[in-house]
């Protein structure tokens, strides 16, 4: 992301939240926008996980400070399922989980257009959220294993199958 589009982010959730009415907070918009800031695989504040899961006002400014860094979000899957979902679309890209077989486990694949692609993929659902960092595109795709062994990316792979998890492509 560049140092503009970085600025005018920070700008967009500051607006937003001096808009707000201001109740009794727990936990701070510094702590808050240093968490949404965060590089996948990072420490975590755990008083601000601790809000995150506690705290719905909390919860709600962090997810606006996320939806104003994003490149792309969705609040829930855009189209209902009765079970789970295998492709959503985020913004301009395109995420689609590849089933495991014998030999690999399920893949992530991110599509998307030419020009800023996304670092990390955050995911959220109720008090379950996992980041995760998505790399460099090949040929206009990142491919992401959700091996079953490495409890990230398997809680990544179980949240993006769920439709109502909120998706992140920061």
């Amino acid at each position: 992301m560049s140092d503009e589009a970085r600025l005018l982010a920070e700008i967009h959730a500051a607006r937003g939240l001096l808009r707000a009415p201001a109740p009794a907070r727990r936990i701070g918009h510094a702590a808050l926008w240093a968490h949404a800031a965060r590089a996948p695989g990072a420490p975590v504040d755990l008083a601000v996980m601790r809000a995150l899961r506690d705290e719905s006002d909390a919860a709600r400014r962090y997810r606006a400070m996320l939806a104003a860094r994003a490149l792309a979000h969705a609040p829930l899957a855009a189209a209902a399922s009765d079970g789970a979902v295998a492709r959503r679309r985020v913004g301009a890209f395109d995420l689609e989980i590849l089933p495991a077989d014998s030999d690999a486990p399920p893949l992530l694949v991110v599509r998307g257009p030419d020009g800023p692609w996304p670092r990390a993929i955050e995911a959220w659902r109720g008090d379950e959220a996992v980041r995760l960092d998505l790399g460099e595109p090949v040929a206009g795709a990142t491919v992401l294993a959700l091996d079953p062994a490495v409890p990230e990316a398997a809680l990544l792979g179980r949240l993006l199958a769920d439709p109502a998890c909120a998706v992140f492509l920061l």
